[in-house]
C-alpha cells in the first residue's frame, strides 16, 4: 500500500541508488559476507535512522543465506527482533500478485491482451472505471492503465476515521476502495503514461479470481508459496494478524490492546495483503530470478514490459516489479502503517537482499540495501 504520491518516488529511489553499488556488487559471479558484519551495519543503521528494530536477509548467488537481525521487535515488553516473526510486507505483495498472473498466462487460463472486460464486464462498477473499454491485463500488471488511487484521497480518510471511531478499526472490501476510482476521468491514455495504483491491483485481483474461478490466496498458496515452502508468509486474511511483531508510527504502538491495527490489514489484499519476513523474500526473489516461480520468458516480460518515461529512461515499473536499467536491479518496496519493507535483486552479481524494520516514516530502507550489496562486494575482495 502507498499513502501519498509522494511514496512512489520511495519506491523508485533504490534503483536509482543502485548506481551507486560498485560494479563489482553487479558483477561478480559471488560474493561473501557473514553475519557479523551485517548485524554491525545494521546496528549502525538502526541506530542513524531511530528504528526500534531492523532486520536483513542475504541471499548469494550460491544460496547462501545470511542473515541478521538487531533491536527491538517490542519495545514495550522488551523483547528483542528476530528474523522469523512476521511482518506485514505492505506492496512487496504486487510481486508475488503479477507473478500469479504470468502463471495463469503460460497455463494459457489469461492473456496479457485480454481486455480487463472479458474478465469484469460483467461487474456493475467495471463500465465506470477510466479506460474501461480499453484496459488489458498488462496495464493492470504495470500500472499504465491510467487509473487513479485511494490513499490520500478525502472521501477514503473520511470513510477510515468514522470506522475507526465506530468499530476501532476501518475494513474495506476491495470494491469499497476500487469505488474511489470510479466516474473519474482518465489520468492518461492506456499505455501512455504511469501512475501506481492499488486500486488496479484490485481490479487485477478480482479479474485473476474471474478467470481461474478460485480465490487468490487459495492459488498464490498452491502455485507459489507451497512449491517454494514459503512456509513463514501469511496471507492477511484475518483482521489481528498472526505470529506479527507491534509496528510504530511516530513512536506509538501501533497495535492495539486487542491486536486491531486502524487499517484492517484484510483491506490490502492484492495491494500486498501479505505478512513475510526478510528471508522469505529473498527466497522468493531469488527462486524467480532462477526461474522456480515462472519461466524465464516470463520472468523476461516482466521486466521488459511496462510505460518508459523517455524523460527518465533509466527506470521503469514492469509487471509488479521496479526496473532499474543501469544497475540491472529490479525489486520492490512495501509500506503498512508501522512497518517498512524493501527487496532488491541484482542480475549480474545474482545478489538479492531484503530488509524490514517496525517503524514506518522518513526511513531510507533503499540505502541500506546499497550498504549491504557494498558490503557484500567488500567482503569478497
Amino acid at each position: 500500500m502507498i499513502v501519498s504520491r509522494g511514496r512512489v518516488f520511495d519506491l523508485q529511489s533504490t534503483f536509482r541508488a543502485g548506481i551507486l553499488v560498485t560494479a563489482a556488487v553487479w558483477c561478480s559471479p559471488a560474493l561473501g559476507m557473514d553475519e557479523a558484519a551485517l548485524s554491525a551495519l545494521l546496528e549502525e543503521a538502526r541506530t542513524e535512522m531511530k528504528m526500534p528494530g531492523l532486520r536483513a536477509a542475504v541471499q548469494l548467488a550460491d544460496d547462501r543465506l545470511v542473515r541478521a537481525a538487531v533491536g527491538l521487535g517490542d519495545v514495550e515488553a522488551g523483547i528483542p527482533l528476530d528474523n522469523v516473526i512476521g511482518m506485514p510486507g505492505g506492496s512487496t505483495g504486487k510481486t508475488f500478485v503479477a507473478a500469479l498472473a504470468m502463471l495463469l498466462v503460460e497455463d494459457g487460463t489469461l492473456s496479457l491482451d485480454d481486455p480487463a472486460s472479458k474478465w469484469l464486464g460483467d461487474r456493475p462498477w467495471f463500465s465506470k472505471l477510466p479506460n474501461a473499454d480499453e484496459i488489458r491485463v498488462r496495464h493492470l500488471l504495470s500500472h499504465s492503465a491510467g487509473i487513479g488511487d485511494y490513499p490520500g484521497r478525502p472521501g477514503f480518510l473520511f470513510a477510515m476515521v468514522g470506522r475507526v471511531l465506530r468499530h476501532g478499526s476501518a475494513y474495506f472490501e476491495p470494491e469499497e476502495l476500487i469505488r474511489f476510482a470510479l466516474n473519474r476521468k482518465p489520468l492518461f491514455p492506456v499505455g501512455e503514461g504511469y501512475r501506481y495504483s492499488d486500486i488496479g491491483y484490485l481490479v487485477l485481483g478480482r479479474l485473476i479470481e474471474a478467470a481461474s474461478g478460485r480465490s487468490y490466496y487459495e492459488l498464490l498458496d498452491e502455485r507459489i508459496l507451497t512449491p517454494l515452502e514459503l512456509d513463514e508468509i501469511e496471507p492477511a486474511v484475518h483482521s489481528v494478524l498472526p505470529n506479527i511483531t507491534p509496528g510504530y508510527t511516530g513512536g506509538a504502538r501501533n497495535l492495539k490492546k486487542d491486536g486491531r491495527m486502524k487499517l484492517d490489514p484484510r483491506s490490502e489484499w492484492t495491494g500486498g495483503g501479505l505478512t513475510t519476513n526478510p528471508t522469505m523474500l529473498v527466497e522468493f526473489y531469488a527462486a524467480l530470478a532462477n526461474g522456480r516461480v515462472v519461466t524465464r520468458e516470463s520472468l523476461a516480460l516482466m521486466l521488459e514490459s511496462g510505460y518508459r518515461d523517455p524523460a527518465d529512461p533509466e527506470w521503469r515499473y514492469g509487471f509488479g516489479v521496479f526496473v532499474h536499467t543501469p544497475s540491472r536491479s529490479y525489486g520492490h518496496a512495501g509500506l503498512w502503517s508501522g512497518y517498512r519493507t524493501h527487496v532488491a535483486h541484482f542480475m549480474n552479481s545474482g545478489l538479492t537482499v531484503a530488509v524490514q524494520t517496525n517503524r514506518d516514516g522518513r526511513v531510507d530502507l533503499e540505502s541500506i540495501v546499497v550498504r549491504i550489496a557494498r558490503l557484500a562486494a567488500r567482503e569478497r575482495r
